[in-house]
């Protein structure tokens, strides 16, 4: 094809585009990094949440603290919230949603409850349509909060979290109801109650989910009975009073398939306070960076397509520009908190490769077309030739017809 090389590469890329609009397949799944686990459920996120995560260096957040209350009576419960008011925190979260007791006499509980003005208890924001959230009270001890209590989404993302990995969370939910402010999520009133300005930062950014950081952070853990030999790790800090090995509250994430809920909010709350929020590509963004990658990778293979060792080199730059991807998009993740999802460019590198072999099988010198042409020419030299043969005979056949009848004339004259 006589066509420049950078107008034949335009048209391989188009190509290869179109062979990506048929694909069947979900084209933003890498299940190939995954472990076999979780290869029904992997994105290129947490390929970088793993690399990260698997770094020497981890650090213990100095603001959150856990208190496990497994196997707590709701007395023990009671006690263990009064040694942590004791203690004097900047907020106190429960994360865990009760049932009517079968006695509720004597119920120390919501007595300890009604006397912590600053306690955040738990509901349930249920999907109401059009993404907005109502409220759903679910825990018997919400009749007994003080006038002043927060109740706050104790669902991180919403319903759809039991579903699928959880990798963001939603700071607010907006309510369903016309003019009402939208419901905080647990980890957000936490952070509300610790440091007001960071959160009046995350309003702004509107009812968004965010990115949940997972990587190379841990959290003080103290057990129900131990909240007073540990003040330090108490005094002005956020709790989170749940359980860690509730099989009812256990979720998948890029790190493991079995994170306690109670994480989840630790891991939301001081993402808000780092300041971790990630910038995600738009989905134009993402296309943008694979239409580049597969250009350059289609002007090359057609540039190099007579080279003996042409094939050899483009798959070497393709092999060089996925390590440069993940290298890249991993360093810059962890540094600079963008997440530079690269699946549309790998899918797309890989695909123009493909769209330059259909290019060169159909407008090369012996491609398809020059090979039909051919053909057909040839077709048209054998019918022309065919039906030249045929109507000569018939000529022929014409003219001894046409003499034999002139001989019979003459003799019977």
């Amino acid at each position: 094809m006589s066509l420049p090389l950078w107008i034949r590469g335009i048209i391989v890329t188009a190509m290869a585009f179109a062979i990506s609009w048929i694909t069947v397949y979900d084209l933003m799944s890498i299940s190939f990094f995954s472990p076999m686990e979780k290869a029904a459920d992997f994105r290129f996120s947490d390929f970088y949440t793993l690399v990260a995560n698997d770094r020497a260096v981890k650090s213990l957040h100095p603001a959150i603290t856990i208190v496990n209350i497994d196997g707590c009576r709701r007395n023990e419960i009671a006690t263990t919230l009064e040694d942590i008011d004791y203690c004097m925190p900047a907020a106190i979260g429960l994360d865990v949603v009760f049932s009517e007791p079968r006695d509720t006499a004597g119920d120390l509980l919501s007595e300890v409850i009604a006397e912590i003005p600053d306690l955040i208890l738990p509901v349930v924001a249920k999907d109401a349509g059009n993404g907005r959230y109502t409220i759903g009270h679910e825990s018997y001890y919400d009749r007994f909060a003080p006038p002043a209590a927060t109740f706050a989404a104790a669902n991180v993302e919403g319903e759809g979290e039991a579903r699928h990995t959880v990798r963001q969370f939603m700071p607010l939910f907006p309510s369903a109801t016309p003019g009402e402010p939208p419901i905080p999520s647990l980890a957000y009133a936490l952070v509300a109650k610790k440091s007001p300005e960071i959160a009046g930062k995350i309003s702004h950014r509107g009812c968004n989910d965010e990115a949940l950081r997972y990587a190379s952070r841990y959290f003080d853990i103290v057990d129900h009975d131990s909240v007073l030999h540990y003040p330090e790790k108490i005094e002005d800090k956020i709790v989170i009073v749940g359980k860690l090995h509730d099989i009812g509250d256990l979720h998948a994430t890029p790190l493991n398939n079995f994170t306690p809920g109670v994480l989840l909010h630790a891991y939301a709350a001081a993402t808000m306070l780092d300041g971790d929020l990630t910038r995600r590509l738009s989905t134009r963004e993402s296309w943008l960076i694979a239409g580049i990658a597969c250009y350059l990778v289609v002007l090359l293979s057609l540039k190099l397509s007579q080279h003996s060792l042409g094939d050899l080199i483009v798959r070497g730059a393709q092999l060089a520009a996925l390590y440069l991807m993940i290298t890249g998009g991993t360093m810059i993740y962890i540094r600079y908190n963008i997440d530079l999802d690269f699946a549309n460019a790998m899918l797309m590198t890989s695909l123009g490769v493909v769209a330059c072999d259909l290019f060169n099988g159909i407008f090369a010198d012996d491609g398809i077309i020059i090979s039909c042409r051919k053909k057909f020419l040839s077709l048209t030299i054998y019918v022309k030739t065919f039906a030249n043969e045929l109507y000569k005979k018939c000529s022929f056949k014409n003219l001894d017809a046409s003499a034999a009848n002139d001989d019979r004339g003459i003799s019977g004259a």
